[in-house]
This record gives C-alpha cells, sequence and structure tokens, in this order.
C-alpha cells in the first residue's frame, strides 16, 4: 500500500470491503463513508527489534534481517522522541550490550517495546529481555542508567524465554514510572497497561467513539459491551443506559478497567473479567429491559456462543465494531436473522496498511 497516493488506498480499502460484503450478500452503500484523520504519523505503539546497529523492523521474508531507519513515518511523535532516546542510548552504550541473535536464539536485549499516548503525550518503553541470557543483571544496570536520565516517564523490563518472539510480558519489572499508562479520549480519561491492548491509533478512535453514540441514540435500560479491552467504548457510553456491563476476558484490561471506573467516576459501570461466550453465566437480568449490544470482538469474530446469547435475549439495538471487515460480513449475515443493518460507516485506523476498521448499526426487525 505504501506505494499509492493516500486517496488510492482508501479507494481500494473500500472496494475491497464492498466486495466482502456482497459476497455474503449483504449491501452496504458504494458511497460509503471513510473517517480518516492522519496519513502518517499515527501509531501509539511500535514495537522496535535491537540488532548490532540498534533498532529497526525485520524485513518482510527474511526474519533473521533488519531494516534501520532513523525515522519511523507511521509512529506518533512521542513514539518517534523515545525511539530517538533508545537509539542514543544504544550507541552510546554498544560495547556493553548484548543483542540477542534470532538465530542462534542467545544474546541478552530483544525488543524495545514504545508506547505514546496522542492526546495525554504520556509515553513508556519495556526493554525485552532474554530470560535464559547470563547478562540480564549488567542490563538492568544499564537501563536503569538510560531511565534516570530519560525524558520517558515510564521504563520497564520485560524477561521472555529464548525460543519465543514475545515483544510483550505480563510479568515486568518498572523501573520508573508505572506499568499504566494513560490516553484522554475526549472527556474521559483512559488507563491501560504497557502489555495489554489499547488501540493503535487515538485519533481514528475518537472518530469511532463520536459515531457510535450517535448511533445509539435513546436511553437503554441496559448496555452489554462485550469484548470491552479495558472499557474505551462502554465508559464512553456510560450515559447511555442505567447499567453498564463491560466484559473482557483479560485480566490486565479488567484491572485497567477498574482503574478507568474509579478516574472517570462511573457509578452506572461494572466490570466482568470472563470470556464473552460465558455471557450468559454472568447473572445479567435483561427480562423487560430495553438493551443494547456493543460488540468489538478480535479479528476471528463472534463466537458460536455468543450468537446464541444475543439469539435468546434479541437486544434492541447492537454495534458491531470490527478490525476485520471481511469476517464482519459473515457475522452480519447470521445475525439477519433478526436484525437490519441500518448504517456503516469505515475508520481508516491502519494508514499505510491494507487494514481497515468498520463499524455497524443493528436493529432488531419487528416481528410481524
Amino acid at each position: 500500500m505504501q506505494d499509492r497516493d493516500y486517496a488510492v488506498q482508501i479507494e481500494l480499502k473500500k472496494k475491497e470491503l464492498i466486495v466482502d460484503f456482497s459476497l455474503q450478500k449483504v449491501g452496504i452503500k458504494d458511497d460509503l463513508k471513510v473517517f480518516l484523520k492522519h496519513e502518517f504519523n499515527y501509531r501509539n505503539r511500535m514495537d522496535f527489534p535491537f540488532s548490532a546497529e540498534g533498532l529497526g523492523q525485520r524485513k518482510k521474508g527474511h526474519f533473521e534481517k533488519m531494516v534501520h531507519f532513523k525515522k519511523c513515518h507511521i509512529a506518533n511523535a512521542g513514539v518517534q522522541a523515545v525511539f530517538d532516546e533508545v537509539q542514543a542510548w544504544f550507541e552510546s552504550q554498544k560495547d556493553k550490550l548484548d543483542v540477542f541473535d534470532v538465530v542462534k536464539t542467545t544474546g541478552t536485549i530483544r525488543y524495545a517495546t514504545i508506547r505514546s499516548s496522542f492526546f495525554s503525550g504520556e509515553s513508556s518503553v519495556t526493554f525485552i529481555l532474554n530470560l535464559d541470557s547470563l547478562k540480564i543483571g549488567e542490563h538492568k544496570e544499564l537501563i536503569a542508567g538510560f531511565a534516570a536520565g530519560s525524558k520517558v516517564q515510564n521504563v520497564l523490563i520485560g524477561l521472555v524465554k529464548h525460543n519465543t518472539d514475545q515483544s510483550a510480558t505480563p510479568a515486568v519489572e518498572v523501573v520508573k514510572g508505572s506499568a499504566y499508562i494513560s490516553e484522554r479520549l475526549g472527556e474521559k480519561v483512559f488507563n491501560y497497561h504497557t502489555q495489554g491492548f489499547f488501540q493503535s491509533n487515538s485519533a481514528v478512535l475518537m472518530d469511532i467513539i463520536y459515531y457510535i453514540k450517535d448511533k445509539v441514540g435513546a436511553e437503554y435500560d441496559t448496555l452489554i459491551d462485550l469484548y470491552g479491552g479495558v472499557g474505551t467504548l462502554g465508559i464512553s457510553l456510560m450515559d447511555a443506559a442505567k447499567e453498564i456491563f463491560i466484559v473482557d476476558n483479560n485480566g490486565l484490561n479488567t484491572s485497567a478497567g477498574a482503574r478507568n471506573i474509579e478516574a472517570n467516576n462511573c457509578k452506572n459501570v461494572k466490570f466482568f473479567e470472563a470470556d464473552a461466550e460465558k455471557s450468559s453465566e454472568l447473572g445479567i437480568d435483561l427480562a423487560g429491559k430495553r438493551s443494547i449490544f456493543v460488540l468489538d470482538p478480535p479479528r476471528n469474530g463472534i463466537q458460536r456462543k455468543v450468537f446464541k446469547y444475543i439469539k435468546n435475549t434479541l437486544p434492541e439495538k447492537l454495534i458491531y465494531v470490527s478490525c476485520n471487515p471481511r469476517r464482519m460480513a459473515e457475522d452480519i449475515k447470521i445475525l439477519s436473522e433478526d436484525y437490519e443493518l441500518k448504517d456503516f460507516a469505515a475508520f481508516d485506523m491502519f494508514p499505510q496498511t491494507r487494514h481497515i476498521e468498520a463499524v455497524g448499526e443493528m436493529v432488531r426487525k419487528s416481528k410481524e
């Protein structure tokens, strides 16, 4: 995609999305709305492997080879600033650092995983080290020296096995600051774990939130946010229902979610650490209530038991958010037995790639 003009990229993504939906006989308009922000400098997270020359990215099709650069054009300004600091530190300590060799699976320092919230400006860097190295202690000392002189608010160390390729790990040691960083989205503040999930493009995420708020409409009794992450959508919609339930199966997300409930003074929001497939077992009473579900599943889409839960409860409206529109089209085809796709829009969350985010508003069909 990167060799094409941005306007051409958008048209190609639109055409592919329309084809995916037409194959499922799910109609979306040819004049599909696509919301977009920055063509470059948008990502709030980048995972940079180390090599003998410092930070870079692996060459496509050649995992053992690295491409080095001074500027990452898809990273936001905060990520780039941390990149510059880490690269300068690497060059100053090069003779003391034991870089991991991915072919031999030996060495110590493996990744610098950098995050920088677009609106709040808060940043972190996690140095990923080889758990099986005998030189961890001396590298921890070098990283402590980096942290002491760095402008980065949060510096962490993570240890991973030599025979894995992980650039994040829940078991981290905080060298400076905290394991959590925050982002401000409109009037709300969201904490997320440096090793956990958060949407990679905060500016486009704001467009998604505003779009969903508009589509949710009237006040409901109950809103259930399935696959809820740290509560970004559920908490942003806290005024749309008397009670909000957010379901996510990742402990890092739910612990951040507890912080977000407190930070945003959410009196009507409750988190469940559970698989979305077990939503029917959570004791949420929907009998006689106006309800709405927000669905933001992973790339493999909605699971069978979640379809069953929707079928059994039949909320008035569904808001479906997807990073995989092809699978989304398949899921909407299944849901179309009981729901009509009322509105649909695409959001270019990932410029310079083939990927695009999509949001669909589905309303329950009337029973005649």
